[in-house]
């Protein structure tokens, strides 16, 4: 390998990516590269403030079982996502999707999400086969589960 190349890709930071300081800890630039969306970008920061509670959790997964079973552009998102919690190794969710959810369904992702990790939970804790199986039928393929 050239060692040139080497040195420099060594040295070289990345736009938007971190360094590490002389102590070990990593720093983040403070302006990140971005595309036109800054300020749509910055209004969303403002949804990171959540309170997930027990109740916060049902509402959510209410309101994902509902808009899986719609016809609009956040239903196979919504679908997809609870069957790959619900069966991961057959259903994958690709996480950048996860970005597109308009507000109230961002808000329902990130309190189950926030749950089932605080909690060590499994979706099949909080949903029955029976609440799942029109998302399967709608989105999945139900061979396999």
């Amino acid at each position: 390998m050239n060692s040139n190349r080497t040195a420099f890709s060594a040295n070289a930071q990345q736009p938007g990516s971190c360094s590490s300081s002389p102590a070990g800890r990593a720093e983040f630039p403070s302006q990140f590269v971005s595309g036109g969306n800054r300020p749509e970008q910055e209004n969303r920061l403002t949804w990171l403030d959540l309170h997930t509670r027990p109740p916060a959790v049902r509402q959510a997964l209410i309101t994902l079982l509902n808009e899986a079973m719609k016809d609009t552009s956040d239903a196979k998102r919504a679908g997809r996502f609870l069957l790959s919690l619900w069966s991961p190794g057959q259903y994958h969710q690709d996480l950048n999707e996860l970005g597109f959810f308009e507000r109230e369904l961002n808000f329902a992702v990130r309190h189950l999400l926030n749950f089932i990790i605080a909690g060590q939970a499994s979706i099949r804790q909080l949903l029955t086969h029976s609440e799942m199986e029109p998302v399967m039928a709608a989105w999945g393929d139900t061979s396999h589960d």
